[in-house]
């Protein structure tokens, strides 16, 4: 879902056959098996960071392993003895590619960045899991191997190097050995660990921010795991093997984490999964919506208090909604006199003030009369369960009926809009509009 930052100003070959010596079309040539793998893994690929206090961040690279149980693997030199870090999934632009700058994701943390708890941890073997807060619908969990590779076997990994400019980074690579190892890794600039673990050797080339990222087979299958902090190695790599990933998830304590999700049996007796409940609310109460800047009339207001109510009970997803008459904090011919970006920065401030003073997850949204002004934020957890396109459609809606003067129907067209993709909108009769 692309984040809406939305303001407004309101005034604006075969040979022949051997017996019917007949010739065949050539072959087709085979698929990349690069491209093939590269676009399976990507989804199940996540970039992790690491905030080690005092201004030290930390970044490196993971992915899904158990979707049900909401985890990530990584290394524990890419986390250290931090138990709270941020995952951050792939988003894709209108082109449907990945999107892979860097400021892209930072700048949209709020929404994009998703917050997890290191769980369990394997520090010989330089693994962690990471259990998030929840997954983005649609993102797949990345399968493992049945066993660990052969050398000479064609290998791929993704990854995001911290020199590069980008982010979900391909690199393929040919199995060298598998062997078991001792090793050293820098957790940080003062700190280096030693590590003992089942090995794999490769000739791709890896640096550090790939540490933790995924290395698969031609099937796009879980083999190892990229090490990027190795200090020890010449002109070779090394990845943590699939059978010490397979010990890690086979602890007791993971295996008891309840799971998101339940097999059931279908009516042709194949299994399917059993939805999930309802998320529980994360908090008692609405937030209190407030029209100071008398915008609509009193039967539109009387809707925001409902859709509240209902995204909260049932889908743990907050709305608050916002009007002044003139700017908070300020004055209106001060804000009138700003140029456009110091506009823009005044207002953003007061919403990352009230995102945060609310403990918002889920929908803001401001109004400001004079200068007009309106926007749009989707903050925190709750911003992800919102389908990709949102912030296109309720900008729409907004920027129609607001330039229209027609503020009740527009406040109205939002809360349904709201409400329908979070699958909570009433259900119209045949020919009626909605």
């Amino acid at each position: 879902m692309t984040r809406l930052l939305f303001p407004i100003l309101l005034l604006l070959a075969s040979g022949p056959l051997a017996f019917a010596q007949a010739k065949t079309e050539p072959a087709p040539p085979p698929a990349d098996a690069g491209t093939t793998v590269y676009k399976q893994v990507l989804r199940s690929a996540v970039w992790v960071h690491s905030d080690r206090g005092g201004g030290r961040l930390f970044t490196g690279s993971g992915s899904l392993v158990d979707k049900g149980r909401r985890l990530v693997l990584t290394n524990y030199h890419v986390v250290g003895d931090t138990k709270k870090v941020t995952v951050f999934f792939p988003d894709y632009g209108t082109d449907k590619k990945a999107i892979s700058d860097k400021k892209h994701y930072t700048e949209r943390g709020a929404r994009l960045g998703i917050p997890g708890e290191v769980i369990e941890i394997d520090k010989e073997g330089d693994l962690v899991l990471i259990r998030l807060d929840r997954v983005p619908e649609g993102v797949p969990e990345l399968a493992l191997a049945p066993e660990s590779p052969e050398p000479g076997q064609p290998v791929h990994s993704i990854g995001n190097p911290g020199k590069s400019g980008a982010l979900w980074v391909y690199t393929p690579g040919k199995v060298r050995q598998i062997y078991s190892k001792k090793w050293r890794a820098k957790l940080d600039e003062k700190t280096t660990l030693d590590f003992k673990a089942n090995i794999i050797e490769t000739d791709s080339a890896t640096n550090p921010g790939d540490s933790g990222g995924p290395l698969v087979n031609d099937r796009g299958e879980l083999v190892g795991v990229t090490q990027g902090g190795a200090v020890d190695a010449q002109n070779l790599s090394i990845f943590v093997d699939l059978s010490e990933v397979k010990k890690l998830l086979n602890r007791r304590a993971v295996q008891a984490l309840r799971s998101d999700t339940v097999a059931v049996q279908s009516k042709e007796g194949q299994p399917k999964e059993k939805e999930k409940d309802p998320p529980k609310p994360h908090r008692d109460a609405i937030l209190k919506s407030k029209d100071d800047g008398k915008f609509f009339t009193e039967e539109a207001w009387k809707k925001v208090a409902p859709t509240a109510e209902k995204l909260l009970k049932e889908k743990s997803v907050d709305l608050l909604v916002e009007t002044f008459a003139v700017p908070p904090k300020s004055t209106a011919e001060k804000v009138k006199a700003m140029s456009k970006e110091d506009r823009l920065k005044f207002f953003k401030e007061i919403i990352a003030e009230r995102v945060k003073d609310e403990k918002i997850s889920g929908v803001y949204i401001i109004v400001c009369k004079n200068p007009g002004f309106v926007w749009i934020e989707f903050a925190g957890a709750a911003a992800g369960t919102f389908p990709e396109g949102t912030g296109s459609v309720v900008s729409k809606a907004i920027l129609k009926a607001f330039g229209d003067k027609k503020y009740d129907a527009g406040l109205t067209e939002v809360l349904e809009i709201l409400l329908d993709l979070q699958k909570l909108g009433e259900k119209k009769k045949d020919g009626e509009k909605k």
